[in-house]
């Protein structure tokens, strides 16, 4: 059975693998703040582009319908009651 470490077994090893580090090469500030090519191909950032662009077209359409649709479409003046009022208590 493993024994638990106390604080003073953790700070010892941690300070014997800082004093160990020999870095054999620092970024310089150029490198850390250079960003990244072809960022916007990114997984994340594309998929959180996406998805900002999607809600822009919703808010859009919700717009549209509030305001021009005209009221000869049925049953559009439930979706526009939805739409324009926000709910109770």
């Amino acid at each position: 059975m493993d024994r638990e470490l106390s604080d003073s077994d953790v700070i010892a090893a941690f300070r014997a693998e800082v004093a160990a580090w020999r870095p054999k090469h620092v970024p310089n500030l150029l490198e850390l703040s250079h960003a990244g090519e072809h960022h916007w191909r990114r997984p994340v950032a594309f998929a959180s582009a996406v998805g900002a662009l999607a809600l822009a077209l919703v808010l859009v359409l919700s717009l549209l319908v509030v305001v021009v649709v005209p009221g000869s479409v049925p049953g559009i003046e439930y979706v526009k009651d939805h739409l324009a009022t926000r709910p109770g208590p």
